[in-house]
């Protein structure tokens, strides 16, 4: 468990990294994919992935970036079930606990500043 937060947050750094190189878009697509990677093969598995998807939405959009929303859905893990989406239904309360986690990351503080 703590190696997955630990790939998270290199995995946030990295994106970030990105973000300067190119757009958040990007790098959103390539988080996405590195994070199912590590889940899928060395991590916990597939709830962690979607956990940490969660997350990601929330602060995604309490960022006000609607691309980077759509660069987060799971589509990695629809491309590996083969968009059998009836399999993927059994997971899906994981990806709404780490929706309420950014929630609360989000209510913390995360959030961006509005400038006046």
């Amino acid at each position: 468990m703590l190696w997955d937060a630990l790939v998270f947050l290199a995995l946030v750094l990295f994106a970030r990294l990105l973000a300067r190189l190119f757009s958040w878009e990007a790098a959103g697509v390539w988080a996405n994919l590195l994070w199912f990677v590590y889940q899928n093969e060395w991590g916990t598995g597939w709830l962690a992935y979607l956990r940490g998807l969660g997350v990601g939405l929330v602060l995604a959009v309490g960022y006000g970036r609607p691309g980077l929303v759509w660069a987060l859905l799971p589509w990695p893990l629809a491309l590996y079930l083969r968009f059998r989406l009836g399999l993927l239904l059994p997971y899906l309360y994981a990806l709404g606990e780490g929706m309420m986690v950014g929630l609360l990351l989000y209510l913390a503080g995360l959030r961006s500043r509005q400038a006046r």
